[in-house]
C-alpha cells in the first residue's frame, strides 16, 4: 500500500566551486602532458580517475520524502532503495545547522551515536531516535520539512 507523500526534495552536488575545484585536476594533467612533465599513460589514469569521480558526484543524490508512516532517505547511487524512519522512532526533531568542517565535508557521515546525510548548504533537520541515535538530513527546504514531518506525527496521533 502506498502512503502518501507529505513533501519530497531531491538534492545534488550542484556547486560550482566543488566541480570548478574538481576540474582543476584534470586541467593541471593536460597543461603537464603538453609540457612533457606527464607521460600518455599517467596522463590518462589521472584523467581517468577524474572522470570517475565526476560520475559518482555527478550521479548521486539525496532524496528526502516525508510520508504518513515516517521518514525515508535514499542516497544513491549507495542506497538503491529507500531507508525509513519510523514515525514512532522519532522522539524529537528540529531544525539544525550543519557545519561541514565539524563533519568532514558532505555526503553521508556516521557515528556511532549520530548519522548524517548532506549534499549541499549549511540547514537540515535532526531527528532524534527513541534508540538513542541521531539523523541528520540536510535540506534547503528545512521549514517545509518540519512542517510535514509534524503534519504526518498529528495523522498519526
Amino acid at each position: 500500500m502506498e502512503t502518501e507523500v507529505l513533501f519530497r526534495e531531491t538534492q545534488t552536488y550542484r556547486q560550482p566551486w566543488l566541480w570548478g575545484l574538481l576540474a582543476l585536476r584534470p586541467a593541471l594533467t593536460l597543461v603537464g602532458l603538453a609540457r612533457g612533465t606527464r607521460t600518455r599513460a599517467d596522463a590518462a589514469r589521472e584523467l581517468a580517475s577524474f572522470l570517475g569521480v565526476a560520475l559518482l558526484l555527478g550521479t548521486t543524490r539525496l532524496t528526502t520524502e516525508v510520508r504518513d508512516d515516517g521518514v525515508y532517505l535514499k542516497f544513491e547511487p549507495f542506497h538503491r532503495s529507500f531507508r525509513r524512519i519510523p514515525l514512532e522512532d522519532i522522539e524529537e526533531f528540529e531544525a539544525a545547522g550543519y557545519s561541514p568542517l565539524r563533519y568532514g565535508g558532505w555526503g553521508f557521515r556516521w557515528t556511532p551515536s549520530s548519522v548524517a546525510y548532506t549534499v549541499s548548504g549549511r540547514s537540515g533537520v535532526v531527528f532524534d531516535r527513541t534508540n538513542g541515535r541521531s539523523v541528520y538530513v540536510g535540506s534547503d527546504r528545512p521549514d517545509e520539512l518540519l512542517a510535514a514531518v509534524q503534519e504526518a506525527t498529528n495523522r498519526t496521533v
